[in-house]
């Protein structure tokens, strides 16, 4: 016979719980008039030392993420076409259009690593 109260009751389920939704897979050429961008793990660029590994949404050090940051964009067309550094994964280039879903999704692919959007310098 079922509980009286809830609160005693079994809160196991036998029915599965659904499958959480897809992250959204990166476009991997964006649409001819979308403003380019790059998104860089600044966690292998600076041998670690900035990272999110407490908080997916977080950087343990600004100070250092935007110092690296002012670095990539004063030389944002070396960063944006290093092969190497785009083969490892470590610079993806991007849309202004998909960008944040691309975004969600190395977060959860590579936890820990902290990627950020650097956009170009304003004046291309």
């Amino acid at each position: 016979a079922p509980a009286a109260n809830d609160d005693e009751g079994d809160w196991t389920s036998t029915v599965a719980a659904p499958a959480p939704a897809p992250v959204p897979a990166a476009v991997a050429s964006p649409p001819k008039d979308d403003k380019p961008l790059i998104l860089v793990n600044f966690t292998k660029l600076s041998s670690g030392a900035i990272h999110n590994r407490f908080d997916p949404n977080a950087c343990n050090d600004p100070v250092a993420k935007s110092a690296l940051s002012k670095k990539i964009l004063v030389e944002y067309d070396r960063y944006a076409n290093d092969a190497a550094l785009i083969a490892s994964g470590d610079v993806r280039p991007c849309g202004a259009s998909c960008w944040q879903a691309a975004l969600a999704a190395l977060r959860v692919e590579r936890p820990g690593q902290y990627f950020a959007p650097v956009f170009p310098p304003a004046t291309r």
